[in-house]
């Protein structure tokens, strides 16, 4: 089973929070939903990751607020390592990179558990301490 190591931005706007639909081009769960992620495959740190997969997938700058500990799951591609963060991101900026995602969508936090793709992040604490 390969081991998948992944940066997550939990970003927030007054009461809701935005998840973005994964093109179904993609490799990893095209077609699931998501809050925006990249993978560690570069060098750099987890901030510098998220950061830059924010630019990249929204055409947006972030900014870190927190950050959580770490936490893993597992599916059928494989073990996943999540490292999660509360990022500000200027809502105006953001941008659908069509490469990436199908369609971005502000949500509630409780509509969240609408959208069975996003469980594993909503059953860690510390992704539900980011979401308070």
């Amino acid at each position: 089973m390969e081991t998948l190591i992944i940066t997550t931005a939990i970003i927030k706007r007054e009461d809701k929070f935005l998840i973005a639909k994964r093109a179904e081009t993609k490799k990893f769960s095209p077609g699931q939903w998501e809050f925006i992620s990249g993978f560690m495959d570069a060098p750099g740190s987890a901030e510098e990751t998220i950061l830059r997969e924010i630019e990249e997938e929204l055409g947006a700058k972030g900014q870190i607020i927190k950050g959580a500990a770490p936490f893993s799951f597992g599916d059928e591609e494989g073990e996943w390592v999540v490292i999660p963060f509360l990022v500000a991101v200027e809502p105006a900026d953001i941008k659908i990179n069509p490469a990436d995602h199908s369609e971005l969508k502000w949500v509630s936090g409780t509509e969240l558990s609408e959208y069975p793709d996003l469980e594993p992040f909503l059953d860690n604490e510390g992704v539900r301490k980011l979401l308070k």
